[in-house]
């Protein structure tokens, strides 16, 4: 009997030793997720971190953009957190279930999965997410930098990226947090995001040309993702000078 009662208190014991310690080692990646990476409006740079979200099913890196600053590729990932809400207006209970993310790493691969030269990285990164409510996720937007300057120098141009992308942070309550893996196609070209819009063509000049430059559109993120009108880069790009 005395055998029996030491056996279960050590097994009491040993229980609540994990309960205190669970919180803060658990990795329970269910509870924080990489929904996708947000479409990013060129002419005003903000996104709204909302499950209706439009997404991005890959990236598009152009090269051509490299000398004349665009260096990297950045991403607006949208992040879902579904730990349970643990305020209390009435006990005066703050919430403690709000993420903070501080770090990202970065794993590049090409698309059979063979690691790229500089491609292991980590990265500061800076986003909030609320929790759920009931059953629904709270969601959060992150800025990430998925190509850096560095490892940039060793993608070539037709060759597919994925990002590998590992999300940390911590709850106001100071359990550590992360997400699973999340993996993002990236296509990386030399050229290919420039395109020739009529209206910036001089008639007057044999040939195609982008020499009308008074109506230039404005773009924050020239080179990534989405096509560029010639009249932003024309005398400091080549490609953007045909």
């Amino acid at each position: 009997m005395k055998i029996r009662q030491k056996l279960i208190g050590s097994l009491i014991a040993l229980g609540a030793f994990g309960m205190v310690l669970g919180p803060g080692c658990a990795d329970n990646r269910s509870s924080i997720f990489v929904r996708g990476a947000m479409v990013i409006p060129q002419d005003t740079c903000t996104v709204l971190a909302d499950s209706n979200a439009d997404m991005l099913f890959r990236g598009a890196y152009d090269l051509a953009f490299a000398a004349g600053g665009a260096s990297e590729y950045t991403a607006a990932l949208l992040v879902g957190n579904q730990l349970v809400r643990r305020g209390n207006a009435a006990t005066l209970r703050t919430e403690t279930s709000r993420v903070i993310f501080r770090e990202a790493e970065i794993n590049l691969t090409n698309s059979a999965g063979d690691p790229i030269t500089n491609g292991n990285f980590l990265v500061p990164v800076s986003g909030f997410a609320d929790p759920a409510t009931g059953t629904d996720p709270g969601y959060g937007a992150v800025a990430v930098t998925l190509i850096d300057a560095t490892s940039a120098q060793s993608i070539t141009a037709g060759q597919e990226v994925v990002a590998n992308i590992i999300l940390r942070g911590e709850t106001l309550g100071g359990v550590e947090v992360e997400t699973d893996a999340w993996g993002f196609p990236i296509t990386v070209c030399n050229g290919c995001l420039v395109y020739f819009p009529a209206e910036a063509d001089d008639p007057a000049k044999a040939g195609v040309d982008c020499d009308v430059r008074d109506e230039a559109p404005f773009y924050c993120r020239p080179g990534q993702d989405n096509a560029v009108d010639c009249r932003v880069c024309a005398g400091i790009v080549p490609a953007c000078t045909p």
